[in-house]
Order: structure tokens, then C-alpha cells, then sequence
């Protein structure tokens, strides 16, 4: 950020020195005279009352007046008498009509100048408006007079031969570096849009593309490059067109940049109206008005600074960022937006009050219609560069972490299909052992409290195993669902008829209510919910069953509530109660493996329904919803 700070400065130190690069001043005094009907002959104008001009820099801003400037020149005031010849030299070079008056020269020849006439046809050719006369050997009084649809600031120096040589010279070689400048700025961002799709890169672009155009018309390059073949007319007219579309363009990319950073919608919405106006400006310009569109032109240029400084300071993405990840912050600070379209504004305003006649301004104000395009190309060269630099690190975290994302997800694979083989090999070595257990068991022909313990703990061994088994198809994804259409009630019935102490199991009268869904995945929900009933409820007390048709936010279904009165282990916490692997710290006592919640919700999710748990008095209710 120093380098370029530091090369702007030398810069515009190189700008200022050319305008005031001059050994010698001829002219002892300055006076000017405005002819509102722009009809005036030198003779009626010289008996006006004059206006004094302190400077080299005559400037009231945009008028449909002619005015009239004379000149006093004074031949002794030179250090020496070497020289033949003097040369007026004005700028800027997009005056439309400037005329000169000289005693010395014969009265019928008409000497005029300016962008309505062709380059070749200037007594002394350079990128400024030039006339060449005589020094003379007696001081006297040369007139300007100057008709324009554009500002009528213009910079007026009278310089010998060899002075105005050494000049040009020196502003050439400041032009061509600033536009060298510009030309590397286009470039950068043409190289950096050949190898990344970005659509600001693509907005610079064609900002960049305006701005050269922009430098080249203000600079007096494009009456140089099109003399001899675009008539000097349509020249007058692209410039005032360049002119005016500038701003159009500079809000269409200012209005993309700003975007990013969430300003107010209202207000960024009123800052891209400014557009709007350029057409205005080409109507006008086409029906002969382009004094009135470069006073329009002039006053949207001041709302456009008021809106874009205005939309910086809104900017919300900071906010709204506070907390988010690294990668989710925008790629600036809001403090360094604001200060470069502040400074921006501040550099506009030092031209363009004196370029409309609001302030007097100095001689070097005539320049700084070159440091914006210069400014602005620099400091978003390095914004975009700065943020295309930022994406495309976080594009690279963002691609790391993908990368490594589906490394993880492979290894979780792997570990899932081990796991998967674990349980399977598992479930088969302990199924087995339980069979033989059971066999041997009927063999004995024993009955009593002891046999139905043995049976009991038997029984609850094959459920642990059976869920693990259960669990790892459901992580895995390798159920699939077989819908059929069987009643509800029956299926309840089916599995209370398996269960040990089924007599404590009340299912409410009722019709029967038919699903059409995974009859046996069903059957594992009824089982886990009876079974978690019996378990966490006082051993003499009554399990209830509920089964009804139901609605679920418009889709019917049936409804399946089981309610236990709470137990001994208390009241289950309801937000964990389907997690895996979770158990009361008072339930430690019973046995179980914290797997047939968490398979009941599970599968209920997998069959479109949900299964909820709540308290009701003292009671604890489990509800299943599937829909029909």
C-alpha cells in the first residue's frame, strides 16, 4: 500500500511540475470580459467594464456566454530578447472554440482553435491548443475569446519557442507514464481473468477499457490519433459522450463492488439510479443541448459522491459477520472501503467545484481530472487484487477441507463396514451359544422361578444382540423398507402375545386402524416401546395402549401411544431419551443397552413418522406417528 501511495504522490508532484515548468512569464496582467449573447465584437468589448483574473487559470464553470480574456504582454519582462516568437498555450484541449485577437496580426485573418477543428490545421501542433505570435517590441493587449458547451476552466500560459518545446516534453513524458500506469492496470486484470472466472475482474475490465478512452480524449490523444480522418464535429461529440458515460460507468462497478458488503438496499438502489441519467445526457447532446448535459452531468457527479460514500458507510456484511468462520468474513476491513471513496470524493470535489465556478481554483486544479481515472485504477487494482487473492486462498482451505472431508468419510466407510462384519460375526458366535443354552435348557424338563430367570436372562441376551444388529443396518443405511397394508391393532396384539409378563399390557377397545407401510420394521418400534414400558414402570402396574386414527400437519396416519406410570428410575429426561447408548443414572440397576430408543426413532424417521415423549401426571407416554 506504500509503494503505490508513494508512486501516486511523484506522480502528481510530476503533473504540478509541468504546469508550472516555465522560466519566463510575458504576461504582466490578466483581465476578462463575459458576453452573455455571445455576439459582441472586439471593439463593443472593449468598452465593457473588465473583471481582473489573478491567475493562468480562468475558470466560470459551465455558460452559454462567451468570454473574452485579455492578455497584456510585455516583451521586456523576457531575461533576454533571443527569441522571434512567442506561443499561447491553453489547456485543457477539449475547448470547443477559443479565438485570438493580435494587433500584430493582419486584421481579416480569423485565428481560432479548439476540438471543433482539426489537429493538422494548429500553427503549433502538440497535444494542447496552441497559437503562435509575434514578440513584438512594444507592449500590448492580445484578446482570447472562448465559446464552449463544456466548463469554461481553461489554463492559459504565454512561453517562448523553446520553453513550450521543453513542456510538451515533459508533459508527454508524464502522460505516457500515466498512461503506462493505466495500461498496466488493464492488462493485470485481463492476465488475472484469463486464469480465474471472477465477474468484478470482468467489471474492472471494462472500467479500465473506459478510463484509457476516458485519459486518452482529456489528454488531447484522441485529437491527435483521429486528425485527417473522423471529422472534428463527431471528435466534439465522442468526447462529450466519453465524458458523460464515465460516471455511468464508474457507478455500475462501484455499485458491484459495494454490493459484496451488504450497504442498504434503498440506498443502493438510489446510488445505481445515476445511471439513468446518461441517457438524459445523450438526448441532450443529440438535440444540440450538451451545455445543459454538462451541467447535468456536473450535478450527478456530486450526487454520485454523496451516494457512494454514503453506501460505503452502510455496509452491513461486517455485522452480520461478527461470528461467523474466517472463511465467511469479507475480505476487507468497512474502514478501508470507507477512506478510499472518501479520499476519492475529496479529490473529485477539488476539480470539479472549480470546474463548475462554485470555488476559485489554482492552477494545478486543471490535473486533477487526471488523478481520479489515475487514483481509482490503482487503488481497486489493489482491492481487486487484494480480494481475488483472499478468495482464492479461502477457494484452497475450502478445497483442503473437502479433501480431507471425503479422506474422513473413506476412513468412516471402512470403519463402518468393520464395524458392520464385527457385529454380524458377533451376532452369529452369541446366537448360537444362546440356541444351545435354550435347547438344553427344554431338555431339562425343569420348570419354576428358576427356569424363568434362565429364560428371562437368555431372552435378554438375544434382544442385546439382536438391536446391535438392528443399530449397525440402520447407521449403515442397508435397510429397505417393504410396505404392506396390516392393521395397527392387530400388530400390537402380535407382539404382546411374545412378551413375558403380557398380562399387565392393556390395549383400549377400538376399530382397528390400517397403515401401509414396513410391517416388520413396525413391529420392532411396538416391541421397544412395550418393552421400555414394562421395564421403567412399577412391577404391579398397568401398561396402556392407545391406537387411533390421526392427522399429522394434513396428512393422515395413526397414532400409537404407550403409557407406563413412572417408575422407580424416576422421569426420563425427554431431550436425551432417544439418544444412543443413553440410560438413567438410576436405571443402571436394570439391564439393557441403550439401543431400543434410539432404533424406535430411528426407524420411525425412516418410515416418514416420529416418535415423541412427554408426561402427563404421573405418567410417561411414548407416542408413535406413522403416516398411512
Amino acid at each position: 500500500m506504500k509503494n503505490w501511495s508513494r508512486s501516486l504522490i511523484l506522480a502528481l508532484l510530476m503533473l504540478v511540475a509541468t504546469s508550472c515548468a516555465i522560466a519566463q512569464d510575458f504576461v504582466t496582467e490578466r483581465a476578462w470580459v463575459e458576453d452573455p449573447s455571445g455576439t459582441k465584437t472586439l471593439a463593443e468589448i472593449k468598452k465593457l467594464p473588465e473583471t481582473p483574473l489573478a491567475g493562468k487559470l480562468f475558470t466560470q464553470g459551465y455558460s452559454n456566454s462567451a468570454f473574452w480574456m485579455r492578455l497584456h504582454i510585455d516583451p521586456g519582462q523576457a531575461a533576454h530578447n533571443a527569441t522571434d516568437k512567442l506561443i499561447v498555450r491553453l489547456r485543457p484541449p477539449y475547448q470547443d472554440q477559443i479565438w485570438l485577437f493580435d494587433p500584430l496580426a493582419p486584421q481579416d485573418q480569423v485565428r481560432v482553435t479548439g476540438d471543433h477543428y482539426d489537429w493538422a490545421d494548429d500553427e503549433y501542433r502538440s497535444l494542447n491548443l496552441n497559437f503562435v505570435i509575434p514578440v513584438g517590441t512594444q507592449p500590448r493587449d492580445i484578446w482570447l475569446r472562448l465559446k464552449t458547451t463544456v466548463s469554461t476552466m481553461t489554463f492559459i500560459e504565454v512561453m517562448t519557442d523553446d520553453q513550450v518545446r521543453a513542456a510538451d516534453r515533459h508533459q508527454e513524458m508524464v502522460t505516457m507514464l500515466y498512461l503506462s500506469v493505466l495500461f498496466i492496470c488493464f492488462g493485470w486484470a485481463v492476465l488475472a481473468r484469463i486464469n480465474r472466472k471472477d465477474a468484478l475482474l470482468s467489471c474492472y475490465i471494462v472500467r479500465e477499457a473506459f478510463v484509457i478512452a476516458y485519459a486518452l480524449a482529456i489528454l488531447g490523444y484522441f485529437r491527435v490519433l483521429t486528425s485527417g480522418w473522423l471529422p472534428p464535429s463527431w471528435l466534439d461529440t465522442t468526447i462529450n459522450l466519453l465524458g458523460f458515460a464515465f460516471p455511468a460507468i464508474v457507478v455500475w462497478f462501484d455499485a458491484r463492488l459495494i454490493s459484496e458488503f451488504k450497504p442498504r438496499p434503498w440506498l443502493a438502489r438510489l446510488h445505481f439510479s445515476m445511471i439513468f441519467f446518461f441517457p438524459v445526457e445523450v438526448v441532450l447532446v443529440f438535440t444540440g443541448n450538451t451545455a445543459a448535459a454538462a451541467r447535468l452531468s456536473s450535478l450527478v457527479v456530486l450526487a454520485i459522491l454523496l451516494l457512494v460514500v454514503a453506501c460505503a458507510m452502510s455496509t452491513q456484511a461486517w455485522a452480520q459477520a461478527r461470528n461467523a468462520p474466517p472463511e465467511q468474513q469479507p475480505v476487507y476491513s468497512k474502514s478501508l472501503l470507507v477512506f478510499i471513496y472518501a479520499l476519492v470524493a475529496v479529490v473529485i470535489l477539488l476539480h470539479r467545484l472549480p470546474l463548475m465556478g462554485t470555488v476559485a481554483g489554482q492552477e494545478y486544479f486543471v490535473y486533477f481530472n487526471l488523478v481520479f481515472p489515475l487514483l481509482t485504477s490503482i487503488t481497486l487494482m489493489v482491492l481487486v487484487q487484494v480480494r481475488a487473492h483472499r478468495l482464492a486462498q479461502r477457494q484452497l482451505e475450502a478445497q483442503f477441507r473437502l479433501e480431507r472431508a471425503e479422506v474422513e468419510t473413506a476412513l468412516e466407510r471402512e470403519r463402518r463396514i468393520e464395524q458392520s462384519r464385527f457385529v454380524s460375526m458377533l451376532a452369529h458366535e452369541l446366537k448360537t451359544p444362546i440356541s444351545v443354552a435354550r435347547l438344553s435348557l427344554d431338555a431339562m424338563n425343569t420348570k419354576g422361578v428358576e427356569h424363568d430367570r434362565i429364560q428371562r436372562a437368555l431372552q435378554n441376551m438375544n434382544d442385546v444382540v439382536e438391536r446391535c444388529r438392528i443399530s449397525d443396518a440402520l447407521e449403515g443405511h442397508r435397510f429397505q423398507v417393504m410396505k404392506e397394508s396390516f392393521g395397527l391393532r392387530e400388530a400390537v396384539f402380535e407382539r404382546i402375545d411374545l412378551l413375558p409378563n403380557h398380562e399387565r399390557v392393556k390395549v383400549f377397545e377400538g376399530n382397528d386402524v390400517y397403515v401401509y407401510t414396513d410391517w416388520q420394521l413396525v413391529s420392532v418400534i411396538i416391541a421397544n416401546l412395550l418393552d421400555n414400558a414394562l421395564k421403567y414402570s412399577p412391577d404391579s402396574s398397568e401398561v396402556e395402549v392407545y391406537v387411533s386414527q390421526q392427522s399429522r400437519e394434513g396428512q393422515p396416519g395413526a397414532s400409537l401411544v404407550v403409557t407406563n406410570q413412572i417408575g422407580p428410575t424416576g422421569i426420563p429426561d425427554a431431550d436425551k431419551v432417544f439418544q444412543k447408548y443413553y440410560r438413567a443414572k438410576t436405571a443402571e440397576g436394570k439391564s439393557g443397552s441403550g439401543l431400543g430408543l434410539y432404533l424406535t426413532a430411528g426407524i420411525a424417521e425412516l418410515l416418514g413418522g416420529v416418535v415423541s415423549c412427554r408426561t402427563v401426571e404421573s405418567c410417561v407416554e411414548f407416542e408413535l406417528w406413522i403416516p398411512d
